[in-house]
């Protein structure tokens, strides 16, 4: 679930023109997948 929030929050952020974002969470390795393009089910633009 909150792969999915981040996902979809850093979709919607890139479509209205934010291409610097930070994403504070506690969860090191779902932002180490995220960050470095690991994620399996991958819709987001490079960022």
């Amino acid at each position: 679930i909150e792969a999915r929030a981040i996902n979809e929050g850093l979709t919607l952020a890139w479509k209205k023109g934010f291409r610097k974002v930070v994403i504070k969470r506690d969860n090191v390795l779902l932002i180490d997948i995220i960050g470095n393009g690991y994620v399996v089910d991958n819709n987001l633009p490079d960022l």
